[in-house]
Formats: C-alpha cells, structure tokens, sequence
C-alpha cells in the first residue's frame, strides 16, 4: 500500500465549507479577516484531516537561502527545451546571476500530487518561487494556494490577475485579437485555431482573443475550426492541419497557438501544394528567433518573454530582501506582419 497523500489546503477547504483564500487566513494568522465561527470551522477540517503547516520549512527559512525555486508543471518530454520556458529562465537567471542567487528547477506532470512540485518550498530550500503551470485551470489555482498558504514570496506566469498570487504576464489575449482581425481585413472568414493538447493560461487567452475577433465581426464559434491535440511541436502542428486541410470546406487562414507548431502548419501546406499565403494564410505566436527565417517568413506576435523573466525576478528579488510585495503586471505584445499572411 503507498504512502497516505498529504492533505491540502484544498481538502481543509472543502471539508470546511469556505474558500482556499479563508484557509490560507487561518493557517497563516490572519484571523482578523474572519469570523470566530468559521475560524472554528477551519480548525476543526484541519484537526479532522490532520493538515499541519510545514514549521520546518517555515523554521529554515528564516536563515535565507539565497536561492529561487522555478516550479514547472508540464507533460512535455523535453519541456526545459522549449523556447518560452527557455526566455523566461534566462531572464530570471540573469536577474539572479547578478544578486548571487541560486535558481532551483522543480517539475511535475499535469495532475501529480501538490508535494511533487512543492518539494523545495516544504523541505526550506527556496526562499520564493516562480510558477509556470500547464493542466486544468482548477489544479493550477490548487497548486497557487498551496505555496500562498506557505506563506512565501511568489509569482505565476501567465494566469490572471484574480488570484491569490501576483502574475507575470503578456498582453496575450489582445495580441491575438490583432492578429485574427489582421486576418479578418485580409477577407478570411473560416479563420481555424490550433493548439497543443494540454491546457495552458497563456494559451487559453490566445484562443479567448481569436474568439473575441471572431465575435465582433459576427462569425459564430465552429468547433470543427478549433483543434487542440499534441504536444506543442512542429510535428504536432503538421498534423493538426493535416486534420484541418482534410475538412470538405477547411480553413483559408489557421491561427497557430505558438511558432512551433505553425512551423509544422507550413511544412503541411508545403507537402499539399498549396501556396502561403494565397491559398492558406498561417500565423503564430510567440515571435522566437527562427518565426523570420521560415519559409514564408511567418507572421506572428512578438511575446518579450525574456523581459517577462527579467521583470518577474526584479519584482520577487524585492519582496523577498526588501519585504516590498510584488504586483501584477502585463507587458504588451506586438503583431509582426510578415509573408505568410
């Protein structure tokens, strides 16, 4: 029989009938910001599951440890290859190369226990954490209230700024926006969407956006139009339009969710005979270094992933050497037209 799993300020939750937030009041003092009524209440889920804070993590941390955990949760075999993950690090690392802190890696698998992920933050070994999360939006917001109810410095990449946690982000959902209503002044009105499977918030914004463009030039949503399968590589973006292409009537413009993948939409295209983008406009996101050297060039949103590290690494820095506590904040994107739409 395995090891009894640890419960989680999600299980104290509902156990107890009140928001995650209220629990991490409770486990972290605040209990001013409630009642004595459901104090008790959170008290007692906590005694019944035999939910404890972590002290020795707490404990440890008051010797610092100059050093910052990036706790990544993606399925991707190569996922510290991938080229967003890869600017954000180095401009995190630049951050902390020049203040002498250390920069922990911490992965997990969509759906994996919370303390897989959480390891360096219960064990002591991080005085503050950057999360970039892919899964379900529930299991992400899961994962966020955990480290909050640690009570450490954080931010999360990419989700909204509703949560418990500050957020680092780009202005995805308006970058995609532009970018189909550049397709709609074009003439396409069977504009398609593709993405890998897995859920992530950047991604969820780029397809809110492309639906919002939809929206205000009258085209009604078609799921037949809107693909989400594979891993977030070209092969997978080839594939994808593959099934598009195949359609009685497909698409004569396809939104690709990264750069990655409309590499593989072109390579597809290629193979079929068709001409970029006269008979098939491609776009992606994200604007990495090879996007210009494709063949069409391709038009895409340029993303300052690398700033967004910088910046997010300036902002814990100061919470956690200065007790100044970060904010949310939101860079702007930018539309880079070129040949392929």
């Amino acid at each position: 029989m395995g090891a009894r799993r640890r419960p989680t300020i999600v299980d104290v939750a509902r156990e107890a009938g009140v928001s995650r937030q209220t629990v991490s009041n409770v486990v972290n003092g605040r209990h001013e910001l409630m009642g004595r009524e459901t104090r008790g209440r959170v008290e007692r889920a906590m005694r019944d599951l035999g939910y404890h804070r972590n002290e020795a993590a707490r404990t440890l941390r008051s010797a610092r440890t100059r050093t910052l955990g990036f706790l990544l949760v993606d399925e991707g075999p190569g996922f510290l290859a991938d080229p967003m993950t890869d600017l954000l690090m180095a401009g995190i690392g630049d951050v902390l190369r020049e203040h002498r802190y250390g920069l922990l890696i911490q992965s997990a698998r969509p759906g994996a226990p919370a303390d897989d992920l959480l390891a360096p933050l219960l064990e002591g070994r991080a005085d503050g954490a950057f999360l970039l999360l892919s899964g379900r939006p529930h299991d992400r917001r899961a994962l966020v209230d955990e480290v909050v109810a640690l009570d450490l410095a954080a931010i999360v990449f990419g989700e909204r700024p509703d949560g418990p946690a500050p957020v680092a982000s780009a202005a995805e959902r308006a970058g995609a926006r532009a970018l189909a209503e550049h397709l709609l002044r074009a003439g396409h009105r069977r504009i398609a969407f593709v993405a890998a499977g897995v859920a992530w918030p950047m991604i969820e914004e780029r397809h809110a956006g492309y639906r919002d463009a939809l929206a205000a030039a009258g085209i009604a949503p078609d799921a037949t139009l809107e693909l989400f399968a594979g891993e977030w590589q070209a092969a997978s973006g080839a594939a994808l339009a593959a099934a598009l292409l195949a359609l009685p009537d497909p698409p004569t413009a396809l939104m690709a969710g990264n750069d990655l993948l409309a590499a593989g939409v072109l390579r597809e295209a290629a193979a079929r005979g068709l001409r970029v983008p006269e008979q098939l406009a491609v776009t992606g996101y994200d604007d990495f270094a090879f996007a210009e050297f494709l063949q069409p060039a391709l038009t895409t949103v340029r993303v300052p992933a690398y700033e967004l590290g910088r910046r997010a690494a300036e902002a814990l820095l100061a919470h956690v050497e200065d007790g100044v506590p970060a904010r949310s904040f939101e860079l702007p994107v930018e539309v880079v037209v070129r040949a392929s739409a």
